[in-house]
C-alpha cells in the first residue's frame, strides 16, 4: 500500500484533471449538470422523477423506490431549504419516503425507513454544490484515514452520516490542509476519486 499522500493545492489538482480526463465520469458530470439547469426546481413531480431517476443511475445509490423517493421530494418542498443551504433537508429526504427495511430474522416484518442518506446529500449537491458535500462509502473511507494519519478534526466514523457533522468535518479537513482556495465540487471529487484508488489498491484490483 502506498503511502498516504498530504492534500496539497497541487495533489487537488491532479486529481480533478484525473476525474475530469475520465470520459465516463466527466460525461456523467455534464450530464447531470445539463439535466439540472434545465430543471432546477422540484416542483413538478415529472421533473423529480426524472433527476431521481439520472441520479441514482449515473451514481449508482440503489434508491429501491424512484417513485417513493419522487413523491416524498415533491411533497416535502425542498427547494427553499436547498437554495438557503440548510443542512437539515438532507435527512428529510433521505428518510421519510416509505421505502421500507425488512428485518430478515423477525418474519420480513417492516420495522424502518431506508436511509438514503448518500443519495440525498447527492442530490442537494446537484442543486447546491457550494452548501453540500457529498458522503460516499470511498469519502467516508478516505476521511478516515487521512484522521489516523493526522487528525484533522475530532469526530467518530458515525458522524459522518450526520450531515451537520459530515459539513463541519469537510470544512475542518480543508482549513486543516489550507484547501480554502479550491471549491467544495473539487473538494468532493478529489475525496472521491483519491478514495476510490486507495481502495483499489487495498482490494488488489478494481471492481468499482
Amino acid at each position: 500500500m502506498k503511502k498516504l499522500e498530504t492534500p496539497t493545492n497541487r495533489l487537488i489538482e491532479n486529481y480533478v484533471n484525473k476525474f475530469n480526463i475520465d470520459k465516463r465520469y466527466k460525461t456523467a458530470d455534464i450530464s447531470i449538470n445539463n439535466l439540472i439547469k434545465v430543471f432546477p426546481e422540484n416542483k413538478k413531480l415529472e421533473d423529480i422523477y426524472l433527476k431521481v431517476t439520472v441520479i441514482n443511475r449515473l451514481y449508482s445509490t440503489n434508491i429501491l423506490g424512484i417513485w417513493e423517493m419522487s413523491n416524498h421530494i415533491l411533497n416535502i418542498q425542498v427547494d427553499e431549504a436547498i437554495n438557503n443551504g440548510n443542512p437539515s433537508i438532507v435527512h428529510h429526504i433521505a428518510l421519510g419516503h416509505g421505502v421500507k427495511l425488512k428485518n430478515k430474522t423477525e418474519n420480513d416484518k417492516v420495522i424502518k425507513d431506508i436511509n438514503f442518506y448518500s443519495f440525498a446529500t447527492k442530490y442537494c449537491n446537484w442543486h447546491n454544490q457550494e452548501c453540500y458535500p457529498i458522503y460516499d462509502s470511498f469519502v467516508e473511507k478516505i476521511l478516515i484515514e487521512y484522521q489516523k494519519d493526522k487528525p484533522f478534526s475530532i469526530f467518530n466514523t458515525i458522524d459522518l452520516k450526520d450531515f451537520i457533522k459530515f459539513k463541519t468535518i469537510i470544512s475542518d479537513f480543508i482549513n486543516y490542509y489550507n484547501l480554502n482556495n479550491k471549491s467544495l465540487k473539487e473538494i468532493d471529487k478529489f475525496l472521491w476519486i483519491y478514495g476510490r484508488e486507495r481502495e483499489i489498491e487495498r482490494k488488489g484490483k478494481d471492481r468499482y
